[in-house]
């Protein structure tokens, strides 16, 4: 047995096995005498028909199923042992020739495989990466506070609808005159929110109406969204467009919630009990708050950038044809067409060519993540999923934490996912030491519309 590999340039090679029928001999001679004492074959006791007949009745395929192996297993030591650094799979070469068991005793597989390039790239000061500080006023905390009012509201049922209203009720489609239409939409126990009405006049409607009031309104300028509406009157959104928008609403149920008042109540339902004890101590708190939730908005941002400007000032370049080949291959939906190939292929190839930089970086600064550094990480993305539901971190003891963290790591694709994204923060922690960085203060309006730029 012959394996060599040949260079078609710096990123291509084609492997080459050449394999004899004197290779493969005992392993298939082994399997032909496995097969013979299970055979169960018409004419012959268990075990008992002659080997000439084994070997007519299934000799070619365990031929083919022991050359097979012994290609994958031969050509996986040969990458292990040349310690080839290749990106995807090999993949049998268009340049193969059909395999003839039969009349040949020697057979030659080809397998054209991507390589890894190599990356020369010094980072230093003369990359420029900005890094945004997001401003935090009263307007911001304003808002959050509100959001816990809401959170806390007390609700209470009521006799007429107000602005902050929820009504439950019947949907029923109408003509033009307010008349049910025959065999038109109906739904049920339907749930509408006074306040998300966009169009002034068709709110003014329901305003002041009464339990089994029925309101005659156009859904589609109370609602401007497909979406919305399907979701009303329980159909397809594909249904939406081509529907009348006359309907009324029979209102069997009115609910009022009335905000929660800025009071030690309110205070230690958010922080728990007397962790803030004015309305000064609470404000500065919600300060903190933010400040945590946007500083990780700013590294993360940061991140985004950093994979941009670095990749593009790395330009490392790839087997681009024998991905894009690799992914149609391993397409195993068979989803991936030439166009959709095509235009998916650049997002495919900026992450590949990050994972490389990154792999790169790494080594260069001889990063390693610690046990406990996966745990910290585990605990970061647990502290964030309360602060999402709007849970106080104050509420998780830390006999609770150890268990969410313990938890987060049970499955080992999690705790590698853990384990990748503390080394890319470490990354990038080397990285915002080596370029230089350009610091921006930013407002919030302004920091979301960088990601409307992309």
């Amino acid at each position: 047995m012959e394996i060599t590999k040949t260079n078609k340039d710096e990123l291509n090679a084609v492997i080459s096995l050449k394999i004899s029928a004197e290779d493969y001999a005992p392993a298939v001679e082994k399997e032909l005498k496995s097969y013979q004492k299970t055979a169960q074959i018409k004419g012959f006791r268990p075990g008992k028909a002659p080997m000439g007949l084994i070997k007519k009745l299934a000799g070619n395929q365990i031929v083919m199923q022991e050359l097979d192996k012994m290609v994958s297993d031969k050509l996986t030591q040969y990458l292990i042992d040349e310690k080839l650094d290749i990106l995807g799979q090999p993949l049998p070469s268009d340049d193969q020739q059909p395999v003839d068991i039969i009349n040949e005793k020697e057979h030659e597989f080809l397998f054209d495989i991507g390589l890894a390039p190599e990356i020369n790239f010094e980072i230093n000061e003369k990359i420029q990466i900005p890094y945004y500080k997001i401003k935090i006023d009263d307007a911001l905390i304003d808002e959050e506070i509100k959001r816990h009012q809401n959170q806390f509201a007390t609700a209470e049922q009521s006799e007429k609808v107000e602005a902050n209203s929820y009504l439950k009720g019947n949907v029923t489609q109408t003509d033009k005159t307010g008349k049910p239409v025959e065999e038109g939409i109906f739904s049920e126990d339907t749930l509408i929110a006074v306040d998300v009405i966009k169009d002034e006049k068709e709110k003014e409607k329901f305003l002041g109406a009464k339990l089994n009031d029925v309101v005659v309104f156009d859904i589609k300028k109370a609602f401007p969204n497909n979406t919305e509406i399907a979701g009303i009157l329980k159909i397809d959104s594909a249904e939406v467009d081509a529907l009348e928008p006359d309907f009324n609403f029979l209102i069997s149920e009115i609910t009022s919630y009335t905000p929660a008042k800025i009071n030690q109540e309110l205070f230690d339902k958010v922080y728990g009990k007397d962790t803030v004890k004015n309305e000064e101590e609470y404000r500065e708190k919600i300060k903190e708050n933010i400040a945590k939730v946007y500083a990780d908005e700013s590294k993360y941002r940061f991140a985004v950038d950093a994979k941009e400007i670095l990749t593009e000032t790395a330009a490392v370049k790839l087997p681009d044809e024998f991905l894009k080949k690799w992914l149609k291959v391993t397409d195993r939906e068979g989803k991936l067409n030439d166009e959709i190939l095509e235009k998916e292929y650049p997002v495919f190839s900026k992450d590949t060519q990050w994972q490389l930089l990154k792999g790169e970086i790494a080594k260069t600064e001889d990063i390693k993540i610690s046990e406990e550094e996966i745990r910290e990480e585990s605990k970061r993305f647990t502290e964030a999923q309360f602060i999402q539901y709007g849970l106080p971190l104050s509420s998780i003891s830390d006999e609770h934490m150890q268990s969410f963290i313990d938890k987060n790591l049970e499955k080992q694709e999690d705790r590698n996912k853990f384990a990748e994204k503390a080394m890319e923060n470490k990354v990038f922690d080397s990285v915002k030491e080596k370029v230089k960085i350009q610091e921006k203060e930013i407002s919030v309006d302004d920091f979301k519309k960088l990601y409307e730029q992309n």
